[in-house]
Protein backbone atom coordinates (compact mmCIF):
# COMPACT_ATOMS: atom_id res chain seq x y z
CA UNK A 1 0.00 0.00 0.00
CA UNK A 2 1.27 3.46 -0.84
CA UNK A 3 2.20 5.81 2.00
CA UNK A 4 1.13 8.97 0.05
CA UNK A 5 -1.87 11.01 1.22
CA UNK A 6 -5.20 9.56 0.13
CA UNK A 7 -8.10 11.81 1.32
CA UNK A 8 -11.39 10.21 2.04
CA UNK A 9 -13.68 11.89 -0.44
CA UNK A 10 -16.88 11.13 1.45
CA UNK A 11 -15.69 13.06 4.55
CA UNK A 12 -13.05 15.45 3.12
CA UNK A 13 -14.90 17.25 0.29
CA UNK A 14 -17.33 19.44 2.35
CA UNK A 15 -14.59 20.58 4.73
CA UNK A 16 -12.27 21.42 1.85
CA UNK A 17 -15.08 23.36 0.11
CA UNK A 18 -15.68 25.45 3.22
CA UNK A 19 -11.97 26.01 3.63
CA UNK A 20 -11.58 27.21 0.04
CA UNK A 21 -14.61 29.54 0.37
CA UNK A 22 -13.22 31.13 3.55
CA UNK A 23 -9.77 31.45 1.96
CA UNK A 24 -11.27 33.15 -1.10
CA UNK A 25 -13.25 35.54 1.14
CA UNK A 26 -10.09 36.46 3.02
CA UNK A 27 -8.30 37.15 -0.27
CA UNK A 28 -11.12 39.38 -1.51
CA UNK A 29 -11.30 41.28 1.81
CA UNK A 30 -7.53 41.76 1.82
CA UNK A 31 -7.58 43.14 -1.70
CA UNK A 32 -10.45 45.46 -0.74
CA UNK A 33 -8.46 46.74 2.23
CA UNK A 34 -5.44 47.51 0.06
CA UNK A 35 -7.52 49.29 -2.59
CA UNK A 36 -9.41 51.45 -0.06
CA UNK A 37 -6.17 52.28 1.78
CA UNK A 38 -4.61 53.39 -1.50
CA UNK A 39 -7.61 55.57 -2.39
CA UNK A 40 -7.62 57.20 1.04
CA UNK A 41 -3.90 57.91 0.90
CA UNK A 42 -4.31 59.49 -2.55
CA UNK A 43 -7.27 61.58 -1.39
CA UNK A 44 -5.35 62.75 1.67
CA UNK A 45 -2.47 63.92 -0.50
CA UNK A 46 -4.94 65.82 -2.68
CA UNK A 47 -6.69 67.35 0.35
CA UNK A 48 -3.38 68.46 1.84
CA UNK A 49 -2.60 70.25 -1.41
CA UNK A 50 -6.02 71.85 -1.85
CA UNK A 51 -6.91 72.42 1.83
CA UNK A 52 -8.12 75.67 3.29
CA UNK A 53 -4.82 76.97 4.55
CA UNK A 54 -3.00 76.07 1.30
CA UNK A 55 -5.06 78.41 -0.87
CA UNK A 56 -2.63 80.95 -2.28
CA UNK A 57 -5.54 82.61 -4.02
CA UNK A 58 -7.24 83.31 -0.70
CA UNK A 59 -3.98 84.59 0.80
CA UNK A 60 -3.52 86.94 -2.16
CA UNK A 61 -7.07 88.24 -1.77
CA UNK A 62 -6.51 88.97 1.92
CA UNK A 63 -3.30 90.82 1.08
CA UNK A 64 -5.18 92.84 -1.54
CA UNK A 65 -7.79 93.80 1.09
CA UNK A 66 -5.10 95.25 3.32
CA UNK A 67 -3.58 97.20 0.43
CA UNK A 68 -6.86 98.50 -1.02
CA UNK A 69 -6.79 102.27 -1.37
CA UNK A 70 -10.53 103.01 -1.18
CA UNK A 71 -13.55 101.67 0.66
CA UNK A 72 -15.39 100.46 -2.45
CA UNK A 73 -12.47 98.32 -3.58
CA UNK A 74 -11.95 97.00 -0.05
CA UNK A 75 -15.63 96.07 0.27
CA UNK A 76 -15.58 94.27 -3.09
CA UNK A 77 -12.43 92.35 -2.16
CA UNK A 78 -13.87 91.42 1.25
CA UNK A 79 -16.91 89.96 -0.49
CA UNK A 80 -14.59 87.94 -2.75
CA UNK A 81 -12.69 86.72 0.33
CA UNK A 82 -15.90 85.56 1.99
CA UNK A 83 -17.17 83.84 -1.15
CA UNK A 84 -13.84 82.11 -1.84
CA UNK A 85 -13.43 81.14 1.82
CA UNK A 86 -16.93 79.62 1.87
CA UNK A 87 -16.29 77.67 -1.35
CA UNK A 88 -12.99 76.32 -0.04
CA UNK A 89 -14.59 75.43 3.28
CA UNK A 90 -17.39 73.47 1.61
CA UNK A 91 -14.90 71.64 -0.59
CA UNK A 92 -12.63 70.92 2.37
CA UNK A 93 -15.37 69.38 4.49
CA UNK A 94 -16.73 67.42 1.51
CA UNK A 95 -13.30 65.83 1.21
CA UNK A 96 -13.21 65.22 4.95
CA UNK A 97 -16.59 63.46 4.72
CA UNK A 98 -15.19 61.25 1.94
CA UNK A 99 -12.23 60.38 4.14
CA UNK A 100 -14.44 59.49 7.11
CA UNK A 101 -16.61 57.23 4.95
CA UNK A 102 -13.52 55.60 3.49
CA UNK A 103 -12.17 55.06 6.99
CA UNK A 104 -15.32 53.20 8.01
CA UNK A 105 -15.12 51.05 4.84
CA UNK A 106 -11.48 50.33 5.57
CA UNK A 107 -12.31 49.24 9.09
CA UNK A 108 -15.12 47.02 7.81
CA UNK A 109 -12.72 45.46 5.28
CA UNK A 110 -10.17 44.69 7.99
CA UNK A 111 -12.84 43.05 10.16
CA UNK A 112 -14.08 40.96 7.19
CA UNK A 113 -10.53 39.88 6.39
CA UNK A 114 -9.80 38.81 9.95
CA UNK A 115 -13.09 36.91 10.26
CA UNK A 116 -12.57 35.09 6.95
CA UNK A 117 -8.95 34.29 7.77
CA UNK A 118 -9.87 32.91 11.18
CA UNK A 119 -12.60 30.73 9.62
CA UNK A 120 -10.18 29.42 7.00
CA UNK A 121 -7.73 28.49 9.75
CA UNK A 122 -10.49 26.74 11.69
CA UNK A 123 -11.65 24.70 8.65
CA UNK A 124 -8.03 23.75 7.87
CA UNK A 125 -7.68 22.24 11.32
CA UNK A 126 -10.85 20.15 10.79
CA UNK A 127 -9.61 18.48 7.58
CA UNK A 128 -8.87 14.70 7.96
CA UNK A 129 -5.33 13.95 9.04
CA UNK A 130 -3.21 12.44 6.23
CA UNK A 131 -1.40 9.18 6.60
CA UNK A 132 2.33 9.09 6.94
CA UNK A 133 4.17 10.72 4.07
CA UNK A 134 7.99 10.27 3.75
CA UNK A 135 8.18 13.81 2.36
CA UNK A 136 6.40 15.19 5.39
CA UNK A 137 9.42 16.96 6.99
CA UNK A 138 10.28 18.79 3.76
CA UNK A 139 6.64 19.70 3.13
CA UNK A 140 6.25 20.87 6.72
CA UNK A 141 9.25 23.18 6.38
CA UNK A 142 7.86 24.57 3.12
CA UNK A 143 4.43 25.07 4.74
CA UNK A 144 6.07 26.83 7.67
CA UNK A 145 7.79 29.26 5.31
CA UNK A 146 4.52 29.90 3.51
CA UNK A 147 2.76 30.48 6.82
CA UNK A 148 5.36 33.03 7.83
CA UNK A 149 4.92 34.81 4.49
CA UNK A 150 1.13 34.72 4.96
CA UNK A 151 1.37 36.17 8.45
CA UNK A 152 3.69 38.88 7.14
CA UNK A 153 1.26 39.70 4.34
CA UNK A 154 -1.67 39.91 6.74
CA UNK A 155 0.35 42.11 9.09
CA UNK A 156 1.37 44.32 6.17
CA UNK A 157 -2.24 44.71 5.07
CA UNK A 158 -3.41 45.57 8.58
CA UNK A 159 -0.48 47.95 9.04
CA UNK A 160 -1.26 49.64 5.74
CA UNK A 161 -4.88 50.01 6.81
CA UNK A 162 -3.88 51.49 10.16
CA UNK A 163 -1.44 53.85 8.43
CA UNK A 164 -4.16 54.97 6.04
CA UNK A 165 -6.52 55.64 8.93
CA UNK A 166 -3.79 57.65 10.66
CA UNK A 167 -3.15 59.64 7.49
CA UNK A 168 -6.85 60.30 7.01
CA UNK A 169 -7.20 61.62 10.55
CA UNK A 170 -4.22 63.91 10.12
CA UNK A 171 -2.29 61.91 12.69
CA UNK A 172 -2.27 62.61 16.42
CA UNK A 173 -1.60 66.29 17.08
CA UNK A 174 0.38 66.93 20.26
CA UNK A 175 -0.96 63.72 21.77
CA UNK A 176 -4.56 64.45 20.75
CA UNK A 177 -7.23 61.98 19.79
CA UNK A 178 -7.96 61.33 16.13
CA UNK A 179 -10.01 63.84 14.18
CA UNK A 180 -13.55 64.18 15.46
CA UNK A 181 -16.62 63.50 13.40
CA UNK A 182 -18.85 66.37 12.39
CA UNK A 183 -21.16 67.08 15.34
CA UNK A 184 -23.91 68.66 13.24
CA UNK A 185 -24.67 72.26 12.29
CA UNK A 186 -23.77 75.16 14.60
CA UNK A 187 -26.52 76.26 16.99
CA UNK A 188 -28.69 79.22 16.01
CA UNK A 189 -28.40 82.62 17.70
CA UNK A 190 -31.68 81.91 19.50
CA UNK A 191 -30.33 78.63 20.85
CA UNK A 192 -27.08 80.24 21.97
CA UNK A 193 -28.97 82.88 23.96
CA UNK A 194 -30.62 80.16 26.04
CA UNK A 195 -27.22 79.23 27.50
CA UNK A 196 -24.07 80.89 28.87
CA UNK A 197 -21.43 79.60 26.43
CA UNK A 198 -18.47 81.93 27.03
CA UNK A 199 -17.01 84.63 29.28
CA UNK A 200 -19.83 87.09 30.14
CA UNK A 201 -22.56 85.20 28.39
CA UNK A 202 -23.99 84.67 24.90
CA UNK A 203 -22.60 87.88 23.38
CA UNK A 204 -19.67 88.37 25.76
CA UNK A 205 -21.18 91.62 27.07
CA UNK A 206 -22.59 90.51 30.43
CA UNK A 207 -26.28 90.81 29.48
CA UNK A 208 -28.51 87.86 30.44
CA UNK A 209 -31.39 86.64 28.31
CA UNK A 210 -33.36 85.80 31.46
CA UNK A 211 -34.81 88.19 34.03
CA UNK A 212 -35.63 85.79 36.89
CA UNK A 213 -32.28 85.34 38.60
CA UNK A 214 -32.38 84.97 42.40
CA UNK A 215 -31.85 88.10 44.52
CA UNK A 216 -31.03 86.65 47.96
CA UNK A 217 -28.61 83.98 49.16
CA UNK A 218 -26.06 83.33 51.88
CA UNK A 219 -23.20 80.93 51.38
CA UNK A 220 -22.42 80.73 55.10
CA UNK A 221 -25.91 79.65 56.17
CA UNK A 222 -26.82 77.79 52.99
CA UNK A 223 -29.79 80.05 52.22
CA UNK A 224 -30.60 79.90 48.50
CA UNK A 225 -27.64 77.58 47.78
CA UNK A 226 -28.69 74.62 45.64
CA UNK A 227 -25.28 73.00 45.79
CA UNK A 228 -21.62 73.70 46.44
CA UNK A 229 -18.82 71.71 44.79
CA UNK A 230 -15.04 71.82 45.18
CA UNK A 231 -12.90 72.49 42.08
CA UNK A 232 -9.75 70.33 42.23
CA UNK A 233 -7.24 72.83 40.80
CA UNK A 234 -7.25 76.64 41.14
CA UNK A 235 -8.35 78.97 38.36
CA UNK A 236 -9.56 82.53 37.86
CA UNK A 237 -11.82 81.68 34.91
CA UNK A 238 -15.60 81.99 34.97
CA UNK A 239 -18.16 79.19 34.58
CA UNK A 240 -19.77 78.53 31.20
CA UNK A 241 -22.98 76.52 30.91
CA UNK A 242 -24.75 74.54 28.21
CA UNK A 243 -27.85 72.63 29.28
CA UNK A 244 -27.01 70.52 32.30
CA UNK A 245 -23.26 70.87 31.83
CA UNK A 246 -21.12 73.52 33.53
CA UNK A 247 -17.47 73.89 32.52
CA UNK A 248 -14.51 75.45 34.31
CA UNK A 249 -10.76 74.86 34.18
CA UNK A 250 -7.97 74.65 36.73
CA UNK A 251 -4.19 74.63 36.57
CA UNK A 252 -0.94 74.80 38.48
CA UNK A 253 2.62 74.94 37.14
CA UNK A 254 2.63 71.38 35.81
CA UNK A 255 -1.05 70.42 35.78
CA UNK A 256 -3.90 71.60 33.56
CA UNK A 257 -7.44 70.21 33.70
CA UNK A 258 -10.93 70.78 32.32
CA UNK A 259 -13.96 70.00 34.50
CA UNK A 260 -17.60 69.32 33.70
CA UNK A 261 -20.21 69.54 36.49
CA UNK A 262 -23.89 68.64 36.49
CA UNK A 263 -25.82 71.91 36.88
CA UNK A 264 -28.65 70.21 38.79
CA UNK A 265 -26.66 68.21 41.32
CA UNK A 266 -23.13 69.66 41.37
CA UNK A 267 -21.68 66.21 40.65
CA UNK A 268 -18.38 66.17 38.78
CA UNK A 269 -19.31 64.46 35.52
CA UNK A 270 -15.78 64.34 34.11
CA UNK A 271 -12.29 65.63 34.73
CA UNK A 272 -9.78 65.65 31.88
CA UNK A 273 -6.07 66.52 31.92
CA UNK A 274 -4.66 68.73 29.17
CA UNK A 275 -1.12 67.98 28.06
CA UNK A 276 0.65 68.56 24.78
CA UNK A 277 4.15 67.34 24.03
CA UNK A 278 5.44 70.87 23.52
CA UNK A 279 3.58 72.24 26.52
CA UNK A 280 4.87 69.54 28.84
CA UNK A 281 8.44 70.24 27.80
CA UNK A 282 8.22 74.02 28.19
CA UNK A 283 9.14 75.94 31.30
CA UNK A 284 6.02 77.19 33.11
CA UNK A 285 5.35 80.87 32.38
CA UNK A 286 5.67 83.58 34.99
CA UNK A 287 2.22 84.70 36.09
CA UNK A 288 0.77 87.04 38.67
CA UNK A 289 -1.01 85.53 41.65
CA UNK A 290 -4.24 87.24 40.58
CA UNK A 291 -3.94 85.74 37.10
CA UNK A 292 -2.62 82.24 37.73
CA UNK A 293 -2.26 79.45 35.19
CA UNK A 294 -5.96 79.14 34.30
CA UNK A 295 -7.29 82.68 33.89
CA UNK A 296 -8.95 82.35 30.43
CA UNK A 297 -12.57 81.21 30.44
CA UNK A 298 -13.48 78.22 28.28
CA UNK A 299 -16.04 78.37 25.45
CA UNK A 300 -18.64 75.93 24.14
CA UNK A 301 -20.92 75.76 21.11
CA UNK A 302 -23.17 73.09 22.59
CA UNK A 303 -21.27 70.36 20.72
CA UNK A 304 -17.73 70.85 21.97
CA UNK A 305 -15.89 72.74 24.71
CA UNK A 306 -12.48 74.38 24.20
CA UNK A 307 -10.06 75.60 26.87
CA UNK A 308 -6.70 77.41 26.84
CA UNK A 309 -4.08 77.85 29.55
CA UNK A 310 -1.28 80.26 30.43
CA UNK A 311 1.43 78.00 29.01
CA UNK A 312 -0.25 77.96 25.59
CA UNK A 313 -1.85 74.51 25.77
CA UNK A 314 -5.23 74.46 24.03
CA UNK A 315 -7.63 71.49 24.06
CA UNK A 316 -11.06 70.61 22.74
CA UNK A 317 -13.44 67.92 24.05
CA UNK A 318 -16.91 66.77 23.19
CA UNK A 319 -19.53 67.36 25.89
CA UNK A 320 -19.04 63.85 27.26
CA UNK A 321 -15.34 64.50 27.85
CA UNK A 322 -13.90 62.61 24.89
CA UNK A 323 -10.72 64.42 23.73
CA UNK A 324 -10.99 65.71 20.16
CA UNK A 325 -7.70 67.56 19.62
CA UNK A 326 -4.95 69.58 21.29
CA UNK A 327 -2.67 72.39 20.16
CA UNK A 328 0.28 74.14 21.76
CA UNK A 329 0.41 77.90 21.11
CA UNK A 330 3.23 78.75 23.50
CA UNK A 331 5.35 79.86 24.92
CA UNK A 332 3.05 82.86 25.46
CA UNK A 333 5.32 85.77 26.36
CA UNK A 334 2.99 87.92 28.41
CA UNK A 335 4.25 89.82 31.45
CA UNK A 336 1.15 89.13 33.59
CA UNK A 337 0.23 85.71 32.23
CA UNK A 338 -2.20 84.86 29.45
CA UNK A 339 -5.79 85.81 30.33
CA UNK A 340 -7.75 86.33 27.09
CA UNK A 341 -10.78 84.04 27.03
CA UNK A 342 -11.88 81.98 24.04
CA UNK A 343 -14.85 82.58 21.76
CA UNK A 344 -16.55 80.27 19.27
CA UNK A 345 -18.13 81.26 15.97
CA UNK A 346 -19.92 78.75 13.76
CA UNK A 347 -17.33 75.93 13.47
CA UNK A 348 -14.36 78.00 14.62
CA UNK A 349 -12.55 78.46 17.93
CA UNK A 350 -11.33 82.07 18.12
CA UNK A 351 -8.06 82.57 20.02
CA UNK A 352 -6.49 85.95 20.83
CA UNK A 353 -2.86 85.74 21.98
CA UNK A 354 -1.41 89.25 22.10
CA UNK A 355 2.25 89.24 23.12
CA UNK A 356 5.35 91.39 23.00
CA UNK A 357 5.28 95.16 22.65
CA UNK A 358 4.17 97.67 20.06
CA UNK A 359 7.82 98.00 18.99
CA UNK A 360 8.16 94.21 18.65
CA UNK A 361 4.64 92.79 18.37
CA UNK A 362 4.29 89.01 18.59
CA UNK A 363 0.56 88.75 18.91
CA UNK A 364 -1.64 86.52 16.79
CA UNK A 365 -5.37 86.04 16.26
CA UNK A 366 -6.39 82.53 15.22
CA UNK A 367 -9.48 80.92 13.81
CA UNK A 368 -9.15 77.17 14.47
CA UNK A 369 -11.42 74.54 12.97
CA UNK A 370 -13.41 73.27 15.95
CA UNK A 371 -13.62 69.82 14.34
CA UNK A 372 -9.91 69.22 13.93
CA UNK A 373 -7.92 71.99 15.63
CA UNK A 374 -6.29 72.91 12.35
CA UNK A 375 -5.73 76.59 11.52
CA UNK A 376 -8.49 77.92 9.27
CA UNK A 377 -7.01 81.43 9.30
CA UNK A 378 -4.29 83.34 11.14
CA UNK A 379 -3.67 87.07 11.52
CA UNK A 380 -0.57 88.76 12.91
CA UNK A 381 -1.45 91.62 15.26
CA UNK A 382 0.21 95.09 15.15
CA UNK A 383 -0.15 95.55 18.92
CA UNK A 384 1.56 94.78 22.20
CA UNK A 385 0.43 92.45 24.98
CA UNK A 386 -3.17 92.57 26.13
CA UNK A 387 -5.49 90.65 28.45
CA UNK A 388 -8.86 91.58 26.93
CA UNK A 389 -11.11 88.89 25.46
CA UNK A 390 -12.48 89.11 21.91
CA UNK A 391 -16.22 89.23 21.25
CA UNK A 392 -18.34 88.76 18.10
CA UNK A 393 -21.01 91.42 17.59
CA UNK A 394 -23.62 91.96 14.87
CA UNK A 395 -23.11 95.08 12.74
CA UNK A 396 -26.03 95.29 10.35
CA UNK A 397 -25.78 92.43 7.87
CA UNK A 398 -22.34 91.28 8.99
CA UNK A 399 -20.63 90.04 12.14
CA UNK A 400 -17.53 91.71 13.54
CA UNK A 401 -14.86 90.20 15.78
CA UNK A 402 -13.84 93.00 18.17
CA UNK A 403 -10.39 93.07 19.79
CA UNK A 404 -8.67 95.57 22.08
CA UNK A 405 -4.95 96.21 22.65
CA UNK A 406 -2.63 99.21 22.69
CA UNK A 407 -2.91 101.25 20.51
CA UNK A 408 -5.64 99.78 18.26
CA UNK A 409 -9.24 98.72 18.56
CA UNK A 410 -9.55 96.37 15.56
CA UNK A 411 -12.52 94.57 14.05
CA UNK A 412 -12.11 91.45 11.90
CA UNK A 413 -14.35 89.22 9.83
CA UNK A 414 -14.72 86.23 12.19
CA UNK A 415 -15.18 83.81 9.27
CA UNK A 416 -12.00 84.71 7.36
CA UNK A 417 -9.83 86.82 9.68
CA UNK A 418 -9.80 89.72 7.22
CA UNK A 419 -9.43 93.08 8.94
CA UNK A 420 -12.54 95.26 8.61
CA UNK A 421 -11.59 98.44 10.46
CA UNK A 422 -9.32 99.84 13.14
CA UNK A 423 -9.25 102.90 15.40
CA UNK A 424 -6.33 104.27 17.39
CA UNK A 425 -8.08 104.86 20.72
CA UNK A 426 -6.25 102.78 23.37
CA UNK A 427 -3.20 103.12 25.59
CA UNK A 428 -1.45 101.15 28.33
CA UNK A 429 -1.90 97.50 29.36
CA UNK A 430 -5.41 96.72 28.11
CA UNK A 431 -7.38 94.27 30.26
CA UNK A 432 -11.09 95.31 30.02
CA UNK A 433 -12.80 93.52 27.16
CA UNK A 434 -14.79 95.39 24.51
CA UNK A 435 -18.59 95.38 24.55
CA UNK A 436 -21.16 96.34 21.92
CA UNK A 437 -24.76 97.54 21.87
CA UNK A 438 -26.98 99.67 19.65
CA UNK A 439 -24.56 99.66 16.71
CA UNK A 440 -21.67 100.96 18.83
CA UNK A 441 -18.56 99.16 20.05
CA UNK A 442 -17.11 100.39 23.35
CA UNK A 443 -13.40 100.20 24.19
CA UNK A 444 -11.88 101.40 27.46
CA UNK A 445 -8.74 101.28 29.55
CA UNK A 446 -7.30 103.21 32.49
CA UNK A 447 -4.91 105.91 31.30
CA UNK A 448 -6.60 106.05 27.91
CA UNK A 449 -10.30 106.81 27.38
CA UNK A 450 -13.72 105.30 26.86
CA UNK A 451 -14.36 105.32 23.10
CA UNK A 452 -17.67 104.61 21.38
CA UNK A 453 -17.07 103.53 17.77
CA UNK A 454 -19.74 103.12 15.11
CA UNK A 455 -19.45 99.59 13.73
CA UNK A 456 -19.73 98.66 10.06
CA UNK A 457 -16.82 100.82 8.86
CA UNK A 458 -13.77 100.09 6.76
CA UNK A 459 -10.07 100.90 7.06
CA UNK A 460 -8.71 103.35 9.64
CA UNK A 461 -11.83 104.92 11.18
CA UNK A 462 -10.09 106.89 13.94
CA UNK A 463 -11.14 110.21 12.42
CA UNK A 464 -14.52 109.13 11.02
CA UNK A 465 -16.30 106.57 13.21
CA UNK A 466 -15.52 107.55 16.82
CA UNK A 467 -18.94 108.72 18.03
CA UNK A 468 -17.67 110.08 21.36
CA UNK A 469 -15.02 109.66 24.03
CA UNK A 470 -14.92 110.10 27.81
CA UNK A 471 -12.17 110.12 30.41
CA UNK A 472 -13.78 109.68 33.83
CA UNK A 473 -14.03 106.45 35.84
CA UNK A 474 -11.80 104.39 33.52
CA UNK A 475 -11.29 100.76 34.70
CA UNK A 476 -8.02 98.82 34.57
CA UNK A 477 -9.45 95.28 35.00
CA UNK A 478 -13.26 95.19 35.10
CA UNK A 479 -15.00 95.04 31.72
CA UNK A 480 -17.81 97.54 31.06
CA UNK A 481 -21.53 96.86 30.83
CA UNK A 482 -23.38 98.37 27.87
CA UNK A 483 -26.92 98.57 26.54
CA UNK A 484 -28.35 100.66 23.71
CA UNK A 485 -29.13 103.29 26.37
CA UNK A 486 -26.14 103.37 28.71
CA UNK A 487 -22.59 102.32 29.53
CA UNK A 488 -21.50 101.42 33.07
CA UNK A 489 -17.84 101.50 34.10
CA UNK A 490 -16.49 99.98 37.33
CA UNK A 491 -12.99 100.61 38.65
CA UNK A 492 -11.12 98.10 40.78
CA UNK A 493 -11.52 100.31 43.85
CA UNK A 494 -15.30 100.62 43.46
CA UNK A 495 -16.07 103.81 41.50
CA UNK A 496 -19.13 103.36 39.28
CA UNK A 497 -19.62 105.77 36.36
CA UNK A 498 -22.72 105.80 34.19
CA UNK A 499 -22.74 107.27 30.65
CA UNK A 500 -25.43 107.90 28.09
CA UNK A 501 -24.58 105.43 25.30
CA UNK A 502 -25.64 107.72 22.45
CA UNK A 503 -24.04 110.99 23.54
CA UNK A 504 -21.31 110.04 26.01
CA UNK A 505 -22.73 112.38 28.64
CA UNK A 506 -21.92 111.35 32.21
CA UNK A 507 -25.18 110.83 34.09
CA UNK A 508 -24.08 109.76 37.56
CA UNK A 509 -21.26 108.42 39.73
CA UNK A 510 -21.41 106.25 42.83
CA UNK A 511 -18.72 104.74 45.02
CA UNK A 512 -18.87 101.32 46.72
CA UNK A 513 -16.24 100.82 49.41
CA UNK A 514 -14.89 97.52 48.10
CA UNK A 515 -12.47 95.96 45.62
CA UNK A 516 -13.78 94.45 42.38
CA UNK A 517 -12.31 92.08 39.81
CA UNK A 518 -15.57 90.48 38.66
CA UNK A 519 -17.37 92.28 35.82
CA UNK A 520 -20.98 93.52 36.15
CA UNK A 521 -23.89 91.45 34.83
CA UNK A 522 -27.30 92.80 33.80
CA UNK A 523 -30.36 90.66 34.55
CA UNK A 524 -33.53 92.43 33.48
CA UNK A 525 -33.23 95.87 35.10
CA UNK A 526 -30.89 94.69 37.89
CA UNK A 527 -27.09 94.80 37.90
CA UNK A 528 -25.15 92.11 39.78
CA UNK A 529 -21.66 93.22 40.85
CA UNK A 530 -19.51 91.03 43.12
CA UNK A 531 -16.59 92.15 45.29
CA UNK A 532 -13.40 90.13 45.75
CA UNK A 533 -14.74 89.14 49.20
CA UNK A 534 -17.75 87.49 47.57
CA UNK A 535 -20.41 90.09 48.37
CA UNK A 536 -22.75 90.75 45.44
CA UNK A 537 -24.31 94.20 45.20
CA UNK A 538 -27.66 94.38 43.38
CA UNK A 539 -28.74 97.76 42.03
CA UNK A 540 -30.63 99.50 39.24
CA UNK A 541 -28.81 102.06 37.12
CA UNK A 542 -31.48 103.88 35.12
CA UNK A 543 -32.37 107.20 36.73
CA UNK A 544 -29.42 107.03 39.12
CA UNK A 545 -27.84 104.40 41.36
CA UNK A 546 -30.42 102.61 43.51
CA UNK A 547 -29.26 99.77 45.72
CA UNK A 548 -31.63 96.78 45.69
CA UNK A 549 -29.82 94.48 48.08
CA UNK A 550 -26.69 92.49 48.94
CA UNK A 551 -25.94 88.78 49.04
CA UNK A 552 -22.90 87.07 50.51
CA UNK A 553 -21.23 83.98 49.09
CA UNK A 554 -18.80 83.49 51.97
CA UNK A 555 -15.77 82.94 49.73
CA UNK A 556 -13.48 85.25 47.70
CA UNK A 557 -14.59 85.78 44.09
CA UNK A 558 -12.63 87.04 41.08
CA UNK A 559 -14.72 85.43 38.34
CA UNK A 560 -17.95 86.68 36.75
CA UNK A 561 -21.19 84.72 37.24
CA UNK A 562 -23.20 82.70 34.73
CA UNK A 563 -26.93 83.42 34.52
CA UNK A 564 -29.52 80.87 33.38
CA UNK A 565 -33.26 80.48 33.83
CA UNK A 566 -33.84 81.09 37.56
CA UNK A 567 -30.21 80.25 38.38
CA UNK A 568 -26.89 81.91 39.15
CA UNK A 569 -23.59 80.03 39.01
CA UNK A 570 -20.59 81.52 40.83
CA UNK A 571 -17.00 80.39 41.01
CA UNK A 572 -15.26 81.20 44.24
CA UNK A 573 -11.60 80.67 45.00
CA UNK A 574 -12.15 77.00 45.81
CA UNK A 575 -15.77 76.11 45.05
CA UNK A 576 -18.58 76.36 42.55
CA UNK A 577 -21.99 77.51 43.76
CA UNK A 578 -25.43 77.07 42.22
CA UNK A 579 -27.96 79.60 43.51
CA UNK A 580 -31.71 79.39 43.04
CA UNK A 581 -34.95 77.93 44.36
CA UNK A 582 -34.89 74.22 45.07
CA UNK A 583 -37.18 72.26 42.70
CA UNK A 584 -40.45 71.13 44.19
CA UNK A 585 -40.76 67.35 44.75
Amino acid sequence: MSDTVTPKATHDAPARARYRAALASAAVAGAFVLVVAGLLAARHAETATLGLQKSQELADLRTAVLKASDNATRARLLEEVRARDEALRHDFFRRQAFSRTGGYLLLAGIVAFLVAASQAAAYWKRLPMPRVDPEAPRKAARASRRARWAVGAVGGAVGAAALALLVVSGGPRDGSAAESADAGPPPSAEEIRKHWPRFRGPDGCGVAAYTNAPTAWNGKTGEGILWKAAVPLPGENSPVVWGRRLFVTGAEEKEREVYCFDTETGNLLWRKPVTTSAGAAAEPPEVLEDTGFAAPTAATDGRRVAAVFANGDLACFDLDGRPLWTRHLGPLQNSYGHASSLAMYRDLVLVLADQGSTAKPKGVLLGLDARTGRTAWEVRRPVGSSWASPIVAAAGSRDELLTAAYPWAIAYDPASGAELWRAKVLDGDVAPSPVAAGGLAFFVNAGAQLAAIRMGGSGDVTATAVAWTAEDGLPDIVSPLATAKAVLLVTTDGLLTYYDAKTGKGLWEHEIQAIFMSSPTLVGDRVYLTTVKGVTHLFSMDGGFKELGKAELGEPVHASPAVLDGRLYFRGKKHLYAIGAKPQP
